[in-house]
C-alpha cells in the first residue's frame, strides 16, 4: 500500500509540473476576496432609478391613454352629428330624444348605457344624451349633449369643426336643455354667426372642469 500511495503522489507531482498554470490558479484562489453584495446605498440608488423610470413610463401611458379617449370621443361625436343630420334632413326635430336616438342606432350598440339613457363615451364618466327644443313657433332643433368633461376634453370637443350641420354650440354645467328661445341660444352660443369659435370664449366656458358641450342641430 505504501508503494501504491507513493506512486499516486508521484503522478500528481508530474501532472503539476506539466500544468504550472493550475498551480498558479490554486495559489491565487487563496487570496481572492469573497464576492461582495450590494451596499445599502447602492440598493437605494438602484431602487430610486427604477422608480423614476417606472413613473415616467406610467405618466406617458396615462397621457397617451387620455389623448386616445378624447380622440375616440371626438370621432363618435362627429359620427353622431352626421348620422342625425342625414336622418332628419328636411324633417322636424321636435320630440327627438334618447329613446329615438337609441332606436335609430346613432352610435354602435356596445356604447349604450345599461338603462338606455344614452351612450357611454370613451372619456371616463362622460355620456352622450339627446333632446330637442320646444320653441313656439318652431322649427325646433335637435340637441346632442356630451359630458361631463375635463377642461382639456371640453375645449377639444367644443371647437370641433362641424360646419353648418351644427347651428349653436353651448358649454355649461347643465346636462340637459334649459333655454326657452332662440335668442337665448344665440346669446350663449360660443359659435358666432360666422360659424367661428374663439379660443378665448371656449377656454373660459370650459374652465370649470366638469362642463357639458351641447350641439344644436337644425332640421
Amino acid at each position: 500500500m505504501d508503494e501504491w500511495a507513493a506512486l499516486v503522489r508521484n503522478v500528481h507531482s508530474q501532472a503539476a509540473l506539466l500544468h504550472p498554470e493550475k498551480r498558479l490558479q490554486a495559489m491565487f484562489a487563496r487570496f481572492r476576496p469573497p464576492p461582495r453584495g450590494l451596499t445599502l446605498i447602492e440598493t437605494a440608488m438602484i431602487l430610486a432609478i427604477a422608480a423614476v423610470v417606472i413613473g415616467g413610463v406610467l405618466t406617458l401611458y396615462l397621457l397617451t391613454s387620455n389623448q386616445r379617449k378624447i380622440t375616440d370621443t371626438e370621432a363618435l361625436t362627429v359620427s353622431a352629428v352626421q348620422e342625425i343630420s342625414d336622418l332628419y334632413a328636411g324633417k322636424s326635430m321636435r320630440g327627438f330624444n334618447n329613446t329615438t336616438a337609441m332606436a335609430l342606432g346613432v352610435l354602435p350598440s356596445n356604447y349604450k348605457t345599461a338603462d338606455g339613457s344614452g351612450y357611454n363615451l370613451p372619456i371616463t364618466n362622460a355620456k352622450m344624451t339627446f333632446g330637442s327644443t320646444n320653441f313656439s313657433p318652431g322649427p325646433d332643433l335637435g340637441i346632442i349633449h356630451v359630458g361631463p368633461l375635463s377642461s382639456e376634453a371640453c375645449i377639444k370637443l367644443g371647437k370641433l369643426n362641424l360646419g353648418d350641420v351644427v347651428k349653436y354650440v353651448i358649454v355649461n354645467k347643465d346636462a340637459d336643455f334649459t333655454e326657452t328661445d332662440k335668442a337665448a341660444l344665440a346669446t350663449q352660443s360660443i359659435k358666432d354667426t360666422n360659424g367661428d369659435i374663439s379660443i378665448s370664449a371656449i377656454s373660459s366656458a370650459c374652465a370649470d372642469g366638469s362642463s357639458h358641450v351641447h350641439y344644436y342641430l337644425p332640421s
